[in-house]
């Protein structure tokens, strides 16, 4: 037998006998600050609000007068004692959001990236979505291209599967139906080696980028170690002074970068820099070294 709740009330100590509904009105708006205040993020509110209702309506169906003995904060209180937020931080611990991961910086990473195109003061002169487009469509047409040509032997597909992603050798030999070892030097070392070409081609063909030249050479065999973004200061002393004060001038109004390219430009040390500027040689030294890395990139 179902019967509705607007029919039944039930006693309170602040407001007499109340239905359900009016129940859940007066205290809704509370309980939602309570949580707000106990750090329960926004979209967990509702849910969390929803089962804690639920439970002060079992509790109100076993025994009508369980609220003549409770104040409205006892009662907000139970509601929030019985929101079940560990459970749901529990389940959403298991998975990743999409907000952070939309947020997040995946530079590097070969697998998902997040295009936005809209970051402040990159090095490129083009958009930055653009080129991790680019990027994503030379790794589709490396993958595609060997897929085709891998396409006649279930072996060899286990091997893209295995170089591209996370199983362990062992499960992916398993798969193949071999021996770990003899699908390794059989399978995987051949195709790692075109995988690994096919690399090379697209991107070393497809972007020019600078190498600094080391001639000199400590022992017959043993080369001189290169200094650190030695390419941009070279052309500098040459009298290249335009992208260096062009990158100088674009962080004028941010202190740290800005001094930290100034300093480089002048040639002088971490520690030299940092006194100069009145800054912290611990903190000061990731400032000089990503001015380093933006002059490099201004003169590539």
């Amino acid at each position: 037998m179902c019967v509705s709740s607007v029919a039944v009330k039930y006693p309170t100590s602040w407001a007499g006998a109340m239905s359900f509904e009016a129940l859940y009105a007066d205290l809704a708006p509370y309980a939602t600050n309570v949580m707000k205040r106990n750090g329960i993020q926004p979209h967990q509110l509702d849910e969390c609000l929803q089962i804690g209702m639920l439970a002060l309506w079992e509790q109100l169906a076993e025994q009508p007068d369980f609220l003549t003995g409770k104040t409205r904060r006892q009662a907000i209180f139970f509601i929030l004692a019985r929101c079940k937020i560990s459970t749901l931080r529990d389940q959403e611990g298991r998975y990743d959001r999409l907000e952070p991961l939309a947020a997040a910086e995946w530079h590097g990473n070969g697998d998902e990236y997040a295009i936005t195109g809209l970051e402040h003061r990159r090095s490129e002169t083009w958009a930055a979505w653009a080129t991790q487009i680019d990027i994503r469509a030379d790794i589709e047409r490396i993958m595609h291209k060997l897929a085709i040509k891998y396409g006649q032997s279930f072996k060899h597909l286990v091997v893209l599967y295995f170089l591209t992603t996370e199983v362990s050798r062992k499960d992916a030999a398993a798969l193949a139906g071999m021996d770990s070892w003899r699908w390794y030097q059989r399978f995987v070392l051949p195709v790692q080696a075109d995988l690994r070409y096919e690399f090379a081609e697209v991107f070393l063909a497809q972007h020019d980028y600078p190498q600094p030249e080391c001639d000199e050479l400590v022992a017959p065999t043993v080369p001189r170690r290169c200094p650190a973004y030695r390419s941009w200061r070279e052309q500098y002393q040459r009298g290249n002074v335009s992208p260096a004060e062009a990158l100088a001038a674009a962080y004028r109004d941010t202190p740290c970068i800005g001094a930290a390219i100034q300093a480089q430009i002048e040639g002088k040390s971490y520690a030299a820099a940092a006194e100069a500027h009145g800054r912290k040689p611990s903190t000061f030294r990731q400032h000089m070294k990503r001015a380093a890395r933006l002059l490099d990139s201004a003169y590539a």
